[in-house]
């Protein structure tokens, strides 16, 4: 009887984590040290039959669910045109943070100017699970802690929602993580609300002509100059075989060879990356 009731438990076990959900989480971070208020955004963790993940921006995820149905829906018909109104500047955040939980494996895919970058790294997390236990939104909930990226990271897990993951690269622990913030709480996600549903964002890259896959190493130096001087991404070039592509054109109604348009490029981006002047990462923990 008790091995009949072990099969039983392991039985729903599976058929629960097999189930795909939207957690949507509200994001608060400090846009520069001691800053002396927060920037918030919600985003949405699609977590895919227990399998893979996306985390994003809530606008962007809606953008991009939508443009997946246009596409589809375009690829049955096989004729006719497409239009996509993307709500562009309404989100700082333009990436994607994806999960492939058997490989124990994350994709990174952030555009910058017409390029869209992705890079596929490993960041090991060492979790030192407290005892501490508490209930948050209903759920039962258990402390544990961690150094990422420079930084010391609290989290709040629940084992009731068997899914080892949680917002951006955070993963790992028996359970979903409802809450996380660092120890100077100067970046904080708390879930919002949680929804047994299907999402698809696989075709948010229907027609993109540049898309360039690199080292997270390599990445973080692009990110790094891009920082000191957007428009240096308007150089960036690779071989046809490397890191995939070569091409040039116009977008946003501006020539990116034009002087002038560089600079007015460089002063727009610097009033932007003031949202990010305290990074997240202190350092790159993803190899």
């Amino acid at each position: 009887m008790k091995i009949k009731s072990c099969f039983l438990f392991l039985f729903l076990f599976d058929i629960f984590s097999a189930q795909s959900y939207k957690a949507v989480y509200d994001f608060k971070w400090k846009p520069e040290k001691n800053a002396p208020e927060y920037l918030q955004e919600d985003f949405a963790l699609l977590i895919n039959e227990n399998k893979t993940s996306d985390f994003l921006s809530y606008i962007k995820f809606k953008n991009d669910s939508t443009k997946t149905v246009t596409v589809k829906d375009f690829k049955k018909v096989g004729q006719g045109s497409m239009s996509f109104n993307y709500k562009y500047g309404e989100s700082k955040f333009n990436e994607i943070v994806s999960k492939k939980y058997n490989l124990n494996e994350i994709i990174f895919e952030k555009q910058l100017y017409d390029k869209i970058f992705i890079s596929n790294s490993s960041c090991k997390i060492n979790w030192k699970i407290n005892s501490e236990k508490d209930k948050f939104l209903g759920y039962p909930i258990q402390k544990a802690t961690a150094e990422f990226g420079g930084r010391k990271w609290i989290a709040w897990f629940t084992t009731e929602v068997p899914v080892q993951d949680g917002p951006y690269k955070f993963y790992g622990l028996p359970g979903l993580i409802l809450k996380i913030n660092d120890s100077e709480n100067e970046f904080l996600y708390e879930m919002k609300s949680i929804t047994k549903e299907n999402n698809d964002i696989s075709e948010r890259n229907f027609m993109s002509q540049n898309i360039i896959k690199l080292s997270s190493e390599k990445f973080y130096k692009i990110w790094e100059d891009y920082k000191k001087q957007p428009s240096s991404i308007f150089n960036y070039q690779t071989q046809a075989g490397n890191d995939g592509w070569t091409a040039s054109y116009t977008i946003g109604g501006g020539n990116p060879n034009d002087k002038k348009y560089q600079e007015k490029f460089d002063k727009q981006q610097a009033e932007f990356l003031k949202s990010f002047e305290n990074p997240i990462e202190l350092k790159n923990d993803c190899l």
